[in-house]
């Protein structure tokens, strides 16, 4: 069976003891003294919930742990990143961006200031997807651009290598290997599939899960991109339309065949 990773809020630290932890908190000062005695073999990351907290206390603490950077309102809260940089000095730092309107400044901020970023796509909008094609063409074409940005990314790379990675993996969302604590310490599936009662065996692989239980609608059976997707954008609403996600996993396809040309054709 695999090793679940739990995330956790500070105060349940002590329950989760010798578990692989993700520890999120509003406060780096108050996470810094909850994790005094933790081991650090079982810590996998910590996540920063309030972009306006002093990230200081983290610059020096615990070298090369991950550090991600959890926005819920990235049109108003970009300006923020400026003050979380030191991070970068001894850690590896991730931006979460929600896909809300406005998100692409954040994107292009958090990109030029050196973070990586995980977008957050949920179900979106028409609008929205016309937002994730501009985001998506600044993180293929702009030559600045030097961190990932997922899910282009990892989608994008498995086009290349045909090796496609499904988004629940690239998004922190596999529910087989990942489980959400709540505050007061009920345990859950990760994210969109929260409050869902698995009927996968216990140690069965992200590819049963997708099999069985996250991609079983016949629009998900017969889609020509059900391998990258694995039926993510069909939760929590099962009814919802594909056309523009699958008009970006179209474009990432594409600049993947185009890269592979223009590989192919350079001077050895």
């Amino acid at each position: 069976m695999n090793k679940l990773i739990y995330e956790v809020p500070i105060e349940q630290i002590p329950a989760r003891r010798g578990q692989g932890l993700i520890v999120r908190a509003c406060e780096p000062a108050a996470l810094i003294t909850a994790l005094a005695d933790a081991d650090p073999e079982c810590l996998v990351g910590v996540r920063l919930l309030s972009l306006a907290a002093d990230s200081e206390p983290l610059n020096a603490w615990a070298p090369g742990l991950p550090v991600d950077l959890v926005m819920t309102d990235p049109g108003a809260e970009f300006p923020l990143l400026y003050r979380h940089t030191d991070l970068l000095d001894h850690h590896p730092v991730r931006v979460i961006v929600p896909v809300q309107p406005g998100f692409a400044k954040a994107v292009k901020v958090a990109v030029s200031l050196h973070f990586a970023v995980c977008l957050e796509p949920g179900q979106p909008e028409p609008v929205l997807i016309e937002e994730l094609i501009e985001v998506m063409a600044f993180y293929l074409r702009q030559p600045t651009v030097a961190q990932p940005v997922e899910f282009f990314h990892s989608t994008l790379l498995g086009f290349y290598h045909d090796d496609p990675v499904p988004l629940w993996a690239v998004l922190d969302a596999d529910p087989q290997c990942l489980r959400y604590v709540t505050d007061d310490g009920a345990e859950s599936l990760p994210g969109r599939l929260a409050g869902i009662e698995p009927t996968v065996a216990a140690d069965a692989d992200l590819g049963a899960w997708i099999e069985q239980l996250l991609a079983t609608t016949e629009e998900c059976r017969s889609c020509e991109f059900r391998a990258s997707c694995g039926g993510y954008f069909k939760w929590p609403r099962h009814d919802y339309a594909c056309g523009g996600v699958k008009r970006l996993f179209g474009l990432l396809r594409e600049a993947a065949a185009e890269l592979r040309r223009d590989l192919d054709s350079a001077p050895v």
